[in-house]
């Protein structure tokens, strides 16, 4: 131990007696280590901790599969689950859920808040026990019956102050008044926002009709709990069978549907895995870089060590003594560089927090734990030992007859070699992560170059959801959406204004199966086709272009002839030779098997639904007022900031209904962004990770030949004596680096020929093997490396001969 202090005082001795050495080695270190912390410390958040539930590994969610339709995320019907809790022997319980929200009336304004519709035994699959009262009875399942709620903690605390009397007491939710049977306990968390979002905060019986009648009135979600010792397998395995069994029994419903498995864990993170296991390989990658830099600031520092290491070995100190005495300086480095590279980590996690948030909430509880200290104490310590090793060993084994010699030269070849080929390492390792980069850009680039379909600036949105026990009417709904969309146009610095039941870029859906009368299809086997009820001036408030046949109007009501436009990708799938106006479709679905058959009376432009990556669908426009509904998304089109109109919006809303709530307010500009955030969380960071790592390159270039110039200055000296010129001096200098540099990116190329391959599911639009990107990258890099030989190169031409030779 004695031995040990007396490593750690003359290390730091000699740290100090090199501040440049030392400060340069730290950054480096710094950088490397606080990137890695940072990459780890989301790792540590997503992947390794827990979800917050009662042994969520045993937790399964039970999505519907349709192969045919390339949807294994497809909902379920109260049928199906009840189907599958009679015949399985895997599940200690299984059940259905779905997002509800309400307007919560009381004091102050209105709130929207939102909650989970739970079925029969779903707080038994998640194991929650109330704080106070009970949660629901299988009775109250039953529509008339379901005016119960059971309240989350932290809406109990935030609307109720915690008062445990609210259990049994009335509170009106759209308009209707619901009893507090219960409230749950601050550690029971609702449902991931990936299955349920906005967060829940409170929940509602499901209350949906279980016959046959509703066996294809698929719009819930299904939850399971497994039995003990049973997999996701076995359990997958048992379920395939029950659902060839239906299938058998129920042609007309369950014909090509089937049933798939997933973890709830592996459910909400799993598409996130393929992205922090690209960030965390380009750390690691930083880390190395780092890692050569300072390997390589030491075998520089240990040559000019050489006489004083000699010297202790003539005198008899053993060469592992040395090499301890090396390592340890080492170790006071990497300790010194994870201590900063901490400091880093702090802001640099919240740098991750801000960016990821809106990629998912996942990422907004990032904290730099115990778990994530030992990982930077470990990284810290593996580091010390990574980088000083190689110069510990080339020190302690020097040339004792050459090093001793007065004015002797050692050529030092073998250190030569290794500094370039730490050199070359690092120019590999950076064109790897600035390859990477540069195509995830061009991926965004590209992606923010899709069009949309329709105008994306100046849009303000917001939901508008009418109660239906103060709007219980259809002809209510449509007459409300028409006069707030009348009073919405006349204000002034709006545009237009209108309604549609499903904004494009939110996350929504609504298919239907569509029977087409040109194109007869069995039952089971239906055309699916994207549905939007929206008023007529929807289309105009999105300019979303109108390419054939005439627009909806405000002639389009209730009691006029029925009609329907459609998308381009519609009319050229179905009707590719013929004109699509004057045909007719209807829905087919189980609540609708006798609607009537609708005529298309124009063709509109193709709308990104789901994501500008993603391929179009067929789409369908209904009128509201043929179709209503109490459900409207509100977008109105601005003549400037969109924002600044908000409070006008909803003074229009509050003038025609005190009791409305007006939420999920966002830009066109910001569902726009959010639909690519993946994409850009990633590019971000990747560009951060490759810009330290090129000025790790370029200066760990720079250092290699500053020294190899001051190693040379003899040569240089007889070579200027001699006759060369300024010029011959700078192409030797150059040559000597780029040398290295061209054996870098060789290098490099072709890692990174094999490693892009494994950002396919991140790009878009793009090869990964990309030959401009490559070249470009490569030149960008042979272009700084130039620039970091040039510098020492200079200082090489003024060097005096006659001084040289003197002082050799």
């Amino acid at each position: 131990m004695e031995t040990f202090l007396q490593d750690l005082r003359y290390g730091a001795r000699m740290l100090r007696k090199s501040p440049m050495v030392t400060l340069v080695a730290v950054v480096s270190l710094a950088l490397g280590i606080g990137a890695n912390t940072v990459i780890f410390s989301v790792v540590n958040a997503i992947l390794l901790k827990s979800l917050p539930f009662h042994d969520p590994e045993r937790i399964v969610l039970v999505w519907g599969d349709l192969p045919a339709e390339d949807n294994n995320r497809s909902q379920v019907s109260a049928t199906d689950v009840d189907d599958w809790r009679r015949q399985n022997a895997v599940f200690e319980e299984v059940t259905t859920y779905s997002n509800w929200s309400a307007t919560l009336l009381g004091e102050g304004e209105p709130e929207r808040i939102h909650g989970i519709q739970v079925g029969d035994g779903y707080f038994s699959v998640m194991k929650g026990t109330p704080l106070l009262g009970r949660t629901f009875l299988p009775e109250e399942q039953e529509d008339g019956k379901d005016f119960v709620v059971v309240l989350g903690y932290g809406l109990w605390q935030r609307r109720f102050g915690g008062d445990p009397a609210v259990v049994g007491q009335k509170v009106t939710l759209s308009g209707r008044p619901y009893t507090v049977v219960g409230v749950m306990p601050a550690d029971f968390q609702a449902l991931p926002t990936s299955l349920v979002e906005p967060r829940g905060e409170f929940y509602r019986p499901v209350a949906e009709a279980h016959d046959e009648n509703e066996r294809g009135s698929r719009h819930l979600r299904a939850i399971a709990r497994l039995k003990d010792g049973v997999t996701v397998e076995q359990a997958q395995a048992e379920m395939n069978v029950i659902a060839r069994r239906i299938e058998q029994e129920h042609p007309r419903d369950n014909t090509g549907y089937g049933v798939r498995l997933v973890s709830l864990p592996e459910d909400t993170v799993g598409g996130l895995r393929a992205t922090l296991l690209t960030l965390l390989g380009a750390v690691v990658f930083v880390l190395l870089i780092a890692c050569a830099n300072v390997g390589n600031l030491l075998l520089v520092r240990a040559a000019s060590r050489q006489k004083e290491i000699a010297i202790r070995r003539a005198l008899g100190a053993a060469r592992p003594r040395l090499a301890r005495q090396f390592l340890t300086e080492s170790l006071l480095l990497g300790l010194l560089g994870g201590s900063v590279g901490l400091l880093l980590a702090l802001w640099g996690a919240s740098l991750v927090e801000t960016l990821g948030s809106r990629v998912t909430p996942l990422l907004s509880g990032i904290k730099i734990d115990s778990r994530v200290l030992g990982f930077t104490l470990a990284i810290s310590i593996l580091t010390g030992v990574v980088f000083g090793l190689a110069p510990a060993l080339q020190a302690t084994n020097p040339d004792l007859n050459e090093t001793l010699k007065e004015g002797g030269r050692s050529s030092g070849t073998g250190r030569n070699r290794l500094r370039s080929a730490l050199v070359m390492a690092e120019v590999a390792l950076a064109l790897v992560l600035l390859v990477s980069a540069g195509l995830l850009i061009q991926s965004v680039m590209r992606l923010r170059n899709v069009s949309p379909g329709f105008e994306v600036e100046n849009r303000l949105t917001m939901n508008v959801v009418l109660p239906s026990a103060k709007y219980p009417q259809r002809p209510q709904w449509a007459a409300f959406y028409k006069q707030l969309g009348e009073r919405l146009n006349n204000v002034p610095g709006i545009e237009a204004a209108g309604f549609t039941s499903i904004l494009p870029l939110g996350g929504n859906f609504d298919g239907r199966g569509l029977a087409v009368e040109d194109h007869p299809k069995p039952r089971g086997q239906e055309i699916s086709a994207d549905t939007y009820i929206v008023t007529p001036d929807y289309l105009r408030a999105m300019k979303i272009p109108l390419l054939r046949g005439r627009a909806l109007a405000e002639s389009d009501t209730a009691d006029a002839p029925l009609v329907a436009l459609i998308n381009e990708t519609m009319a050229r799938e179905l009707w590719p030779d013929q004109d699509p106006l004057g045909k007719r479709i209807k829905f087919i679905d189980s609540e609708r098997r006798s609607e009537p058959w609708r005529t298309i009376v124009g063709v509109v432009a193709d709308v990104k639904q789901y994501a500008l990556d993603k391929k179009d669908g067929l789409q369908i426009y209904l009128p509201e007022a043929q179709y209503p509904t109490s459900f409207m998304s509100l977008v109105v089109h601005t003549a400037a900031d969109p924002k600044a109109m908000l409070a006008a919006v909803r003074g229009e809303v509050y003038e025609m209904d005190k009791d409305l709530a007006v939420y999920n307010v966002f830009t066109m500009d910001q569902l726009l962004g959010d639909s690519i955030s993946l994409r850009r969380f990633s590019m971000v960071l990747l560009m951060i990770f490759a810009g330290v790592a090129l000025v790790l390159a370029g200066v760990g270039i720079y250092g290699v030949i500053s020294y190899a110039v001051t190693q040379r200055t003899h040569e240089i000296g007889v070579r200027m004596a001699l006759g060369a010129s300024r010029r011959d001096i700078v192409r030797l200098v150059v040559g000597q680096g780029m040398l290295m540099t061209l054996g870098g990116i060789g290098i490099g190329l072709a890692a990174t020929f094999v490693l892009t391959r494994l950002l396919v599911s991140l790009l878009f639009g793009i090869s990964p093997t990309d030959p401009v990107t490559f070249v470009t990258i490569a030149a960008i890099l042979a272009g700084v490396a130039l620039g970091a030989c040039f510098i020492p190169a200079r200082r090489a031409t003024r060097v005096d001969p006659m001084v040289a030779l003197r002082y050799e």
